[in-house]
């Protein structure tokens, strides 16, 4: 990477380089501002007809620092990861190597039959080593303007649009995640459901459905939920049954870490993109075992920064620009989940 991209990444990152370790965060912000004049070819006390022509000269170098920032956080993995991402989602990137084929492990069970013992037949049960996947590649983007002459006086600063182009790729990537898991698991067998049957949900029927999980992985499920539904869940145990120790850690974090022997894990709720709608429904909670992450995320690895006005041509005479990445995202998982849906509505 240039210098410019290079500031710009590292800043993004807090990954502060060793020359600028003592200086403010302001004197940061200066040299950027400086690599940038460096790209455009200008000086301080520039005039806003060099500045004008500068950007029509070498505004191209300037898309494709920004394009080449977001392809380094793609490829590095450098966008922030939540519970949800670090748990759930297996990443392959295709820029890096990665096939675009998930597999995973078929779970076999082999059943024994009672014979006579003079004979050897036998129903066959074939074994299953393993399963792919290979999940459907969609092109997502997004669109960012800043009025010229806001850039042209240095009041927006350069890096400030690439790193919120950098939060908005997460934001995306986070929500096309949690959607797709939630989508999933809409089919559950009965017996790995529980819901509200108008009165509440009762804790019994919690906990049977929970063995039913346990009895079909051969091991004790997690609970996973936005924190919201898991202190609802919480909430039907009466706190006369609660230890001190359970008071304790309900006081300082507002969520038990176990419940009824199951660990709770809060999934990190989020908003649509240009919503207030949540990413996670609040009102269920996911029983999950094992290690293997069940969300598939394939990313192409490439980003794609076209201009779309330069300041001189939309007539609002915004700087504008459209950033575009391809992804693809699906379930596959090798063992029995179990939902709790805590309110029908």
């Amino acid at each position: 990477m240039n210098a410019l991209a290079t500031l710009i990444y590292q800043n993004y990152k807090n990954d502060i380089p060793s020359k600028f370790a003592n200086v403010t965060a302001s004197e940061r912000d200066a040299a950027i501002r400086e690599e940038f004049f460096n790209v455009l070819g200008l000086t301080e006390g520039y005039s806003k007809r060099a500045f004008r022509n500068a950007w029509r000269d070498n505004k191209n170098k300037v898309y494709a620092i920004t394009e080449e920032i977001a392809i380094q956080l793609l490829n590095n993995g450098d966008l922030e990861k939540d519970s949800f991402f670090n748990n759930f989602v297996e990443v392959r990137n295709l820029a890096l190597g990665d096939s675009i084929e998930f597999i995973v492990e078929a779970e076999n069970e082999v059943e024994f039959a009672e014979f006579s013992g003079s004979h050897m037949n036998l129903r066959r049960q074939r074994i299953e080593n393993y399963g792919a996947f290979v999940p459907e590649m969609k092109e997502y983007g997004i669109r960012v303007y800043a009025y010229w002459e806001q850039v042209a006086a240095g009041r927006i600063s350069f890096d400030v649009l690439v790193q919120k182009i950098a939060l908005a790729m997460n934001k995306k990537l986070a929500e096309i995640a949690q959607a797709t898991f939630a989508d999933a698991l809409k089919n559950l067998p009965t017996e790995f459901k529980v819901s509200n049957g108008g009165s509440g949900v009762e804790e019994e029927a919690v906990l049977e459905m929970l063995a039913h999980v346990e009895a079909a992985n051969g091991v004790k499920p997690m609970l996973v939920g936005t924190e919201v539904a898991l202190r609802q869940l919480t909430g039907i145990t009466t706190l006369d049954r609660y230890s001190s120790n359970m008071k304790d850690t309900l006081n300082k974090n507002g969520l038990l870490d176990v419940w009824n022997g199951h660990i709770l894990m809060p999934i990190k709720q989020g908003h649509k993109m240009g919503t207030f709608d949540f990413t996670m429904d609040n009102n269920v909670i996911y029983a999950l075992c094992g290690d293997e992450k069940p969300v598939k995320l394939a990313l192409e690895g490439d980003v794609i920064v076209k201009e779309i006005g330069d300041g001189l041509t939309n007539a609002d005479m915004s700087v504008e620009q459209a950033v575009s990445f391809k992804a693809g995202c699906g379930v596959q998982y090798n063992k029995l989940f179990g939902l709790i849906q805590l309110s029908n509505s």
